[in-house]
């Protein structure tokens, strides 16, 4: 079939990308940008915390192993550490149980494991929740998703 008046899409246009498929390709390239920026600041808070908790499981293994008061206080303050860096992220963890007062002391030891598992859970649901907030926000701003109008909700 030929079409007798052929669209006008500017000398430009021929031999490049339909526009509507460029606009949909940069609205996508913006949103995987701002994503992975995101992303890559969560990861790096994910993986100091990380690197604490090893330090902290560490520490708590040799505070097991006898009565050395060193590494039970070495384990406080990594634990101490943790939950003022989750305060910083505007993260309010309940930390372990604590025995002794001023710089003598210490966190309960049986108490510590449950501590890690509540940080680990907190952040992952940190982690999650503001990368829904963060899809939510990009399909809006480009207007990814369907607008329902008001006729149409009516009709």
């Amino acid at each position: 079939m030929i079409q007798n008046k052929p669209l006008e899409f500017g000398q430009a246009f021929w031999g490049s990308e339909h526009p509507d498929t460029a606009r949909l390709r940069v609205q996508q390239d913006y949103v995987d940008k701002m994503i992975a920026l995101k992303r890559e600041n969560m990861d790096r808070v994910s993986h100091y915390i990380d690197d604490l908790l090893g330090k902290a499981k560490e520490e708590l293994g040799h505070a097991r192993s006898g009565s050395n008061e060193l590494r039970k206080l070495a384990l406080a303050q990594h634990i101490e550490e943790i939950c003022a860096y989750l305060k910083g992220q505007a993260i309010d963890i309940q930390p372990p149980a604590t025995v002794g007062e001023g710089a003598r002391k210490t966190f309960v030891l049986d108490e510590v494991p449950a501590f890690f598992g509540r940080v680990r859970c907190v952040l992952d649901r940190w982690h999650d929740s503001h990368m829904i907030e963060l899809y939510d926000e990009m399909v809006n701003l480009v207007k990814l998703k369907k607008q329902v109008s008001v006729e149409g909700a009516k009709g």
